[in-house]
């Protein structure tokens, strides 16, 4: 007799051992977003926050979190506001705040790892602890340039200005950055690491044949470009062997005009990860602040399906953004972990389809689980709800109009994204989310919240001023 063909919540739902042995309960993981709330000077875990923010999360039944990025150096922030692994993070208080953070995120039996970056020469100035004077790091001197008008370049200089090329001791520093971050993650309880090899962050950047230039061992061929991202496996690995789970994020392709990261040297990249025997998953994804082309699919404001598709035998859905590479991956022989997918996916059906096409093992949700935190049990493992009815709302940002008149194409293009900064800001505050939340909404409210913040601390002056403290009741 044929066995019975799984739904696609069943399908959603099937646990999956990776190789280090961790097992995740189902298919659905919380991709990084960047959370924005940390704070300086030490840029530690905000346990407040992240109790409200990690903690709706953890109820949400997803099969792993993936955090959002930890930046491994204080002195380059890719966003005021990312959580930094510092040198000091794993003494005391430093190493008690992470605990919490990992026993927060895990605390319903959910398993979560840290994604580990360095944004290189996508660091704007004022973001970190990098002194005025000291430029950014790239593996070559390659300016970024989003735009072409005078106010662009102008924009880009004062924000990220020239990088520096780096040295072998630049190198080394780093990989030691990266080896102390995957260290503060076990000590602290984290169930593994992420490694974030996409979106022009520095990874990236010795990936792409745009960024690096060097004609060392670590550039000049495609295996040349890979020797960073082998080292930090090979080193990581063997520093925090299974069941510690490594995971590796890469570009599909960085969408350049000319002169990026092909398709087909990304997928020699994957293929080494895959069949390297030491990586536990790769997530797909692709893109980066520069692209020129239509890669990287961006959703702000564009028309979204309105239904769910249907499952039919004779064509695939195909819902995810970078799905056809994703196949070529799957395709390589001698393919040793799990490959997730990242990116577009809205309805029950499209996810399902992924998995049974072996497009992919995993499926990313990453501003889903910001607008819908409790996505995957409240709607797309509820077996109560059809599999018409469980579809996620679309990623429309409205107030688009406000982004397109801005001039300096770096600001006004990064806009949209802070309808989801601004959500889990909310999410952190114990607010529900507001997806519907205008640009010129977002502005306003940053506004306002500023003024109070201003008056709040104004007040608590003149209280300090007449010999009085918060703490005490004026009667």
């Amino acid at each position: 007799m044929a066995a019975r063909k799984l739904t696609p919540t069943e399908v959603l739902a099937q646990p999956l051992e990776l190789p280090c042995g961790l097992v995740l309960p189902n298919r659905l993981v919380k991709c990084p977003m960047q959370e924005t709330l940390a704070v300086a000077p030490f840029f530690d875990p905000p346990i407040e926050k992240f109790q409200n923010l990690y903690g709706q999360w953890a109820e949400a039944n997803y099969g792993l979190i993936i955090t959002g990025q930890v930046q491994i150096d204080i002195r380059f922030l890719s966003i005021a506001g990312d959580v930094v692994c510092h040198p000091d993070s794993l003494e005391p208080p430093h190493i008690e705040s992470w605990k919490r953070w990992a026993e927060i995120a895990q605390s319903k039996g959910t398993p979560c790892i840290v994604q580990l970056a360095h944004p290189g020469r996508m660091s704007p100035a004022g973001a970190g602890q990098r002194p005025a004077d000291m430029p950014t790091l790239c593996p070559s001197s390659v300016p970024v340039q989003v735009g072409d008008k005078w106010l662009d370049k102008l924009a880009v200089s004062k924000m990220l200005g020239t990088p520096k090329a780096m040295d072998l001791a630049d190198i080394d520093g780093a990989v030691e950055d990266w080896k102390r971050g995957a260290r503060v993650a076990k000590i602290a309880g984290f169930k593994g690491i992420q490694l974030h090899g996409a979106h022009g962050f520095l990874l990236s950047q010795f990936l792409s044949p745009h960024t690096n230039r060097r004609t060392d061992d670590y550039g000049g061929n495609p295996e040349g470009r890979l020797k960073l991202l082998k080292r930090l496996v090979t080193e990581i690995r063997e520093e925090c062997p299974p069941p510690f789970c490594l995971s590796v994020k890469l570009n599909s392709g960085d969408y350049m005009a000319e002169g990026g990261l092909s398709q087909d040297e990304a997928l020699e990249q994957v293929r080494w990860l895959v069949t390297c025997g030491m990586v536990d998953f790769v997530e797909i994804s692709g893109g980066n602040a520069e692209q020129k082309t239509s890669g990287l699919h961006n959703s702000f404001g564009k028309q979204t399906i309105s239904q769910a598709p249907q499952i039919r035998e004779s064509t695939r859905i195909r819902e995810a953004y970078y799905t056809e590479f994703a196949e070529r991956v799957t395709q390589l022989p001698n393919k040793k972990c799990p490959i997730q997918l990242s990116g577009g996916f809205r309805s029950r059906n499209g996810m399902a389809d992924a998995i049974t096409s072996s497009a992919c093992d995993l499926i990313g949700l990453g501003r889903t689980a910001v607008l819908e935190p409790d996505i995957p049990k409240r709607l797309l493992l509820n077996h109560a709800l059809s599999d018409e009815e469980a579809l996620a709302r679309p990623h429309i940002v409205k107030g688009q109009w406000l982004s397109n008149m801005i001039p300096i194409k770096v600001v006004g293009s990064s806009l949209p994204i802070q309808l989801f900064y601004f959500n889990m800001r909310r999410l952190g505050n114990g607010l529900q989310p507001d997806p519907d939340k205008s640009i010129l909404g977002m502005i306003w409210s940053s506004v306002v919240e500023t003024f109070h913040s201003g008056l709040s601390v104004a007040v608590h002056r003149v209280l300090e001023t007449c010999g009085l403290s918060k703490a005490q009741k004026v009667d």
